[in-house]
């Protein structure tokens, strides 16, 4: 949901109940006195209508495992290994993608996860594996390349004036193009950046031939797999950052949970450079 459409729903709610349920800062959002009374009394309730909704579907689709992950997660991560998943849980199980939005650090509340995949500074340490870690490499069209031949074999101090795709929320934890252009011993380079919400959304631009998209290994790798991205640079660049699957409360105590992060943890990652 956006933001507005929260802030809405937060009104509607103050109005029928007549109370004023949050305080707001420039330091953040808080409960009040009334709030928290009210999260107390209305937070059973929720979790005994969730449940039960859980048991018809399990009981008429057979059992459902929820993952929450980012989009390019689900894109690039899940639905690859999609099959294969749902063949080692049985053919009955469910498998439903939730998209957690790494910023807001709540994961969703409709249905309540079992499985939570990010990096391992956003989800806790326990039940957690390490899927693989991060790292990260120049790639573009081949077209692009062909255009920009000559810039693009020569030093990396000679990229000045490239259009470089900027993936959505750096800054964050992980790595970024100023990290990139820092383990590749030059300063970041005064060129064109092309910011974007989204990494599934920076990638597809890359593909397009709009310019050069950092490249996370694991994600990126059916594009380059089949031709519509080519690698650029000496290779992978990695961090001490590294993605990870966890278990949530519910998943803990869940079977098929157990047996999804199993498999996750077995499944094909690249660990090595490439």
């Amino acid at each position: 949901m956006s933001q507005p459409a929260i802030s809405r729903h937060i009104a509607n709610l103050e109005e029928r109940n007549g109370a004023k349920l949050f305080d707001r800062s420039r330091t953040g959002v808080r409960l009040t006195e009334a709030g928290r009374r009210f999260h107390t009394g209305v937070a059973p309730a929720l979790g005994m209508i969730s449940k039960a909704a859980s048991e018809i579907a399990t009981a008429s689709t057979g059992e459902r495992v929820v993952i929450a992950c980012s989009d390019p997660a689900s894109h690039y991560l899940l639905r690859p290994r999609h099959n294969a998943l749902r063949e080692a849980l049985g053919e009955r199980s469910q498998i439903q993608p939730v998209i957690f939005h790494r910023y807001s650090r709540n994961l969703p509340l409709d249905p309540v996860a079992d499985v939570v995949l990010d990096w391992e500074s956003t989800i806790g340490a326990e039940d957690r594996v390490v899927l693989f870690r991060e790292a990260v490499r120049p790639v573009c069209s081949p077209e692009f390349a062909a255009t920009h031949s000559d810039t693009l074999d020569g030093p990396v101090s000679g990229w000045d004036g490239l259009t470089f795709l900027e993936p959505g929320g750096t800054g964050g934890s992980w790595a970024s193009w100023k990290d990139w252009f820092q383990a590749a011993g030059h300063p970041e380079p005064e060129s064109r950046f092309m910011s974007f919400d989204n990494y599934v959304y920076s990638l597809e631009a890359a593909v397009e031939g709009q310019g050069i998209a950092l490249g996370w290994r694991n994600f990126v790798d059916r594009h380059l797999e089949t031709g519509a991205l080519v690698a650029l640079g000496d290779g992978y660049v990695e961090s001490d950052n590294h993605f990870c699957g966890a278990l949530t409360e519910q998943g803990r105590v869940r079977p098929i949970a157990r047996m999804c992060l199993s498999f996750l943890e077995r499944s094909a990652f690249l660990h090595e450079d490439a």
